[in-house]
């Protein structure tokens, strides 16, 4: 009988560490997991545009498990600041503490300078050296909040700026994971996935909400993320990522789209994803690991210039002709906020 990869999914979903909550890296919804509060759709936005589609990077180089390059790494983000401010674009990059601390602070001013936002990843980004478990989900209240304690005040003295947001490492949270985030200021989330490819039943949507463990709500907006298709690295150039291979191929199939395991191959899955979010009228964060891009390979050149840039040019031009939203997810909390202020 064939093995069924759901059940090993389930598995690393489940949580360890308190009764509610777990992993939608895998995209599954964490136990006890709800959306309240949801902005129905399609979402009336402004200027008639049709959909909100948000850039978000996880900054975190060799502190999580990336597969490139941490100097080439660095140093893209120099380039990537400079083509996002020449077309006039804005990105969230979920900056690991640590790595900000120890690898200077220029590449995150340059990213702020450009007029992104710099939102918290926690200061660790594996917590497994002080336990069992590799994720800040896995782990009690006193420890999730000296972590994005640390996290938000190193972000915050470097830009200037308070930091607002956070995305814990592989989106795994639990219930003193969110007291953690409420306790350490934080505006905004961005932790469960919109979809599952091997269980559609299991996302959570296209649109924005405040996320609730059990009976509790928790003050934060959610902004939901691709765990599927992203990191085209992951899908494409990791022959040991056998479980991200299969969800998107099972995207391909569903949408009768190519399965190209090239760099434009997932410029179209990427906006494959656009115009799909578009034709809800929701919202989209597109989720990317830099470190992911800066790997050397023989079968492309620069993951830039051939995936990342041409997706920038054509969310550009959308944008530009007033069809889509390219917000920070700082700015998308507010206009739900707005939104619900008025109701």
């Amino acid at each position: 009988m064939a093995r069924d990869p759901s059940a090993d999914i389930a598995s690393a979903s489940a949580p360890r560490v308190g009764k509610l909550g777990g992993s939608s890296f895998f995209g599954r919804k964490p136990l006890g997991a709800r959306a309240v509060n949801s902005l129905p759709l399609p979402i009336s936005f402004p200027g008639g545009a049709k959909a909100a589609i948000l850039l978000t990077f996880d900054v975190e180089g060799r502190y999580g498990n990336g597969a490139g390059d941490e100097t080439v790494e660095i140093a893209n983000y120099r380039r990537i600041a400079d083509r996002l401010n020449r077309l006039g674009l804005k990105a969230t990059f979920n900056s690991v503490g640590e790595m900000a601390e120890q690898k200077g602070s220029d590449f995150v001013r340059w990213l702020h300078d450009a007029g992104s936002e710099i939102a918290s990843h926690g200061y660790w980004h594996e917590m497994n050296r002080f336990g069992d478990y590799p994720y800040h989900g896995q782990y009690g209240f006193e420890e999730n909040l000296d972590s994005l304690r640390r996290s938000r005040e190193i972000l915050s003295t470097i830009t200037g700026c308070p930091t607002r947001g956070v995305r814990i490492p592989y989106a795994h949270a639990n219930e003193f994971t969110y007291q953690a985030i409420i306790e350490a200021g934080f505006d905004w989330c961005s932790h469960w996935g919109i979809d599952d490819m091997m269980d559609a039943s299991q996302g959570f949507g296209p649109t924005l909400f405040q996320p609730a463990l059990g009976d509790t709500t928790y003050n934060l907006v959610e902004i939901p993320l691709d765990t599927q298709t992203y990191d085209w690295s992951i899908w494409m150039a990791d022959e040991n990522n056998a479980s991200f291979i299969e969800r998107v191929r099972r995207y391909c199939e569903s949408r009768k789209i190519s399965f190209k395991r090239t760099p434009s191959g997932g410029v179209d899955i990427w906006m494959s994803r656009v115009e799909e979010t578009m034709r809800q009228g929701g919202v989209f964060s597109l989720l990317c690991h830099p470190i992911n891009l800066a790997v050397r390979d023989p079968r492309w050149g620069d993951p830039l210039e051939e995936f990342l840039f041409p997706v920038f040019e054509r969310l550009a031009a959308l944008k530009n002709a007033g069809a889509i939203l390219v917000p920070t997810c700082g700015e998308m909390a507010g206009f739900y906020r707005q939104r619900q202020a008025r109701v």
